[in-house]
């Protein structure tokens, strides 16, 4: 059969690695280079197809049946860190296992993450007929077109097929409310590597070079993406960056080229963020890496949050663990970063640290979660901001060994950090009264509507009392550990409903009942129905500020 003829469907099984994420909103370079290669080889446009593993699972026998009639299945999967998700749920190891069954003319390839590690690999062969090498696009465009690319010619071709591929934006479901997560180069550059993680598998590295990058983002611009998040890469400090030995010189210009060009792209551009960058390069290069975190808080949009892989502030894990950082790094990072990101544009800072904290590494003890925690409290004492703090549990892979801990004891431990820790941190960073522009809604529960901005970690925010799907602006009035609650600020006050007005704090029912029969319209008159206790900034934001 011609390459033309050939009927092919891509399933996006969804990817979240540590250098990657490909959970809806955000849609995975893997997906692109994919579609961009397939476009490349031949394929013809109307004979190519894109799925999502959810769309998958609400009409499975409909679609099982339709794939039954495609030459060609790709399933791209692989999650190997641990995450919880609202946009989308990745496909489990059961359902890849069920659709390699299920299907039986087409030819079924699996692809992604999940194959580059090898009990996964072994796990799925009887049920695929191709298990991919470690990048999909670039293998099945050599098989289609029975031709072989050298590692050093790779990134020449993605550079066109990311372009091309930027249309498969156009198939997605949630259309076109999405962010491209983009890749500045692949692989991690240190010399020896985290032994839990899963960039150390891969074989195959590249950069992509500024130029490349801005067509790339022009393309995707012109199917109708704004939202763009560099966070396919170990650390964006390393973009450019020439290495000596076991160093590195960094390169602001570069960021400095590929930041401006970005902006240059995309004259629209709604969002620009970003996600790893390590605290180590930071504190071993302070003068270069002040430059870059001047530059990224310069072009980037508000909100913007920098993972920084501490993973244990216990120095027994961190070195046993061949981790990078030191919690005197980190600290000099976090401070570093609040220094120059901290800056708020429309109430919120344009570049804060992410903390990741992993459990179940090697050389845990007892001793671990307090070494954690005192980390945590030295922060807040020492009034450093940090957008989110991530508490999970390794992802064992290959032949990193299980560590066996306490679960009960990990609960109490995340428990006291959320409430003397993360509810803390969040009233700094998001704080009474500030305004959240442009949240869409994920998931509506009861008088919940619970959205999220586009963008890296945007902060879970339950609107009350609103059934829309998208709002341009919210004004936060309260926070959990892990979330806020807000108001539909497009909202004029004397129209607030019964549960808008309870979710408020220091009202209540009666108070609310009160404002909704008398209507109040002066300071002296909220001020009669509140009582004298009720802050006078809130009176003056929430109903005489509208």
């Amino acid at each position: 059969m011609k390459i033309n003829q050939l009927k092919i469907t891509i399933i996006d099984g969804y990817l979240d690695e540590p250098s990657c994420l490909g959970v809806p909103p955000y849609l995975s370079p893997h997906i692109r280079y994919l579609w961009g290669a397939l476009l490349t080889a031949g394929i013809n446009p109307d004979q190519l197809d894109y799925l999502t593993i959810d769309s998958l699972r609400q009409q499975k026998e409909k679609y099982l049946n339709e794939l039954e009639e495609k030459d060609i299945i790709i399933l791209i999967a692989g999650t190997t860190v641990p995450g919880h998700y609202l946009g989308g749920q990745p496909a489990s190891a059961a359902e890849i296992k069920e659709i390699g069954q299920k299907l039986f003319y087409p030819t079924k390839v699996l692809g992604g993450p999940i194959t580059l590690i090898k009990n996964m690999r072994d796990r799925f062969k009887t049920n695929y007929d191709i298990i991919s090498s470690e990048i999909t696009a670039l293998d099945i465009f050599q098989r289609l077109t029975e031709t072989e690319i050298k590692t050093d010619n790779l990134p020449a071709h993605l550079k066109t097929w990311a372009v091309k591929g930027a249309a498969v934006f156009t198939q997605h479901p949630a259309y076109p409310n999405l962010v491209a997560e983009i890749e500045t180069f692949r692989g991690c550059p240190r010399p020896s590597h985290c032994a839990f993680c899963s960039e150390r598998l891969k074989k195959i590295n590249y950069w992509r070079s500024p130029a490349e990058i801005h067509q790339e983002v022009k393309a995707i611009a012109a199917v109708g993406i704004h939202h763009y998040r560099l966070g396919s890469q170990t650390d964006i400090l390393l973009y450019g960056a020439e290495r000596t030995g076991s160093s590195f010189n960094l390169k602001p210009n570069y960021l400095r080229q590929l930041y401006s060009g970005i902006r240059q792209a995309d004259p629209e551009l709604q969002v620009l963020h970003l996600d790893n960058m390590n605290p180590a390069e930071i504190a071993r290069n302070p003068v270069e890496a002040a430059e870059i975190i001047e530059i990224i808080s310069k072009y980037n949009t508000p909100g913007d949050t920098a993972a920084f892989g501490l993973e244990s502030a216990d120095p027994t894990v961190l070195q046993k663990n061949n981790i990078d950082s030191t919690t005197a790094d980190t600290f000099f990072a976090i401070k570093l970063l609040n220094e120059i990101g901290g800056q708020r544009e429309d109430g919120i800072p344009k570049l804060l640290p992410g903390l990741n904290f992993l459990h179940g590494l090697i050389g845990e003890s007892k001793k671990t979660l307090n070494y954690n925690y005192d980390f945590l409290h030295k922060l807040l004492k020492a009034n450093l901001l940090v957008r989110r703090i991530n508490i999970r549990q390794v992802v064992q892979l290959g032949s990193y060994p299980e560590i066996k801990y306490s679960k009960n004891k990990f609960k109490k431990y995340k428990e006291k950090i959320n409430q003397e820790i993360n509810y803390e941190m969040l009233k700094r960073v998001f704080p009474t009264g500030v305004i959240l522009k442009n949240l869409y809604s994920e998931k509506k529960k009861g008088s919940l509507n619970y959205c999220r901005q586009l963008g890296t970690y945007p902060i879970l925010t339950a609107v009350i009392d609103q059934q829309a799907n998208f709002f341009a602006k919210v004004k936060v009035i309260d926070h959990g550990y892990r979330s806020l609650t807000a108001l539909n600020w497009s909202t004029k006050s004397r129209c607030f409903s019964q549960k808008e007005l309870e979710a408020i704090p220091g009202i209540g029912s009666k108070r609310a009942s009160r404002i909704l029969v008398e209507k109040p319209k002066s300071k002296q008159e909220f001020r009669t129905i509140l009582g004298r206790q009720f802050p006078e900034k809130l009176i003056n934001e929430l109903f005489l500020n509208k």
